[in-house]
């Protein structure tokens, strides 16, 4: 009986061991969920139109996937210029993107082409977790491709961000590698996120409403 008292008493132990374990180390961790919610939240932030490329590059659009008026002439032009946003964290702190903006744009014909290539920098940007607001720092690369045709987005519009920062939150810090890549389809609204942050796979999907 004492032998089986033991044998019980010791597995207890391990479970017990195992659950403290479990709680205290979530916070040091990033999990499947948040990294879902976080590379999206991560990605919106950096989103950006053609308004902030610069007075040069920019005219009245629709995002929706509606048409403007028709174009009656044609006045294409070359765009290659710098550009430079910031923008603030939703819990704090800001991200700021800076580099180059190549393409073609149409005034008449409302007609806008551009890929942007920069460097993101995050400082003391912070996000909603489950396990609490984690803040994070760093620098990665940033591209995006816009394409307009006749006021409205056309055909696939993209963003990618890639290198790594780190976080920290109350219980845990760490450093997380970003692979990732936005793609918006404006014929159906859809939004999708793939690649890889802080370790797992990420395959998002979401619908805008109408």
């Amino acid at each position: 009986m004492r032998k089986q008292f033991y044998l019980i008493g010791g597995a207890a132990m391990l479970v017990a061991a195992a659950a403290c374990s479990d709680s205290t180390g979530l916070k040091n961790v990033i999990s499947q969920a948040d990294a879902n919610q976080l590379a999206t939240d991560f990605d919106n932030v950096a989103s950006l139109s053609a308004t902030d490329f610069g007075p040069g590059v920019s005219f009245s659009i629709n995002t929706d996937g509606t048409s403007g008026s028709a174009a009656v002439a044609s006045t294409p032009f070359p765009i290659n210029t710098q550009f430079s946003v910031t923008r603030q964290c939703p819990r704090g702190g800001q991200s700021a993107l800076s580099g180059s903006v190549t393409g073609t744009g149409d005034r008449v014909a409302h007609n806008l082409t551009l890929d942007a290539n920069a460097t993101r920098t995050d400082t003391d940007c912070a996000f909603d977790t489950r396990d609490g607001v984690l803040t994070l720092g760093g620098s990665l690369t940033y591209a995006a491709h816009l394409n307009i045709v006749n006021a409205a987005l056309s055909g696939l519009q993209t963003a990618s961000h890639k290198g790594s920062f780190t976080w920290s939150r109350t219980g845990g810090s760490g450093t997380c590698d970003v692979d990732i890549t936005r793609t918006f389809d404006p014929s159906t609204k859809t939004l999708t996120i793939k690649g890889s942050f802080c370790g797992h796979v990420i395959d998002v999907t979401k619908t805008k409403n109408s």
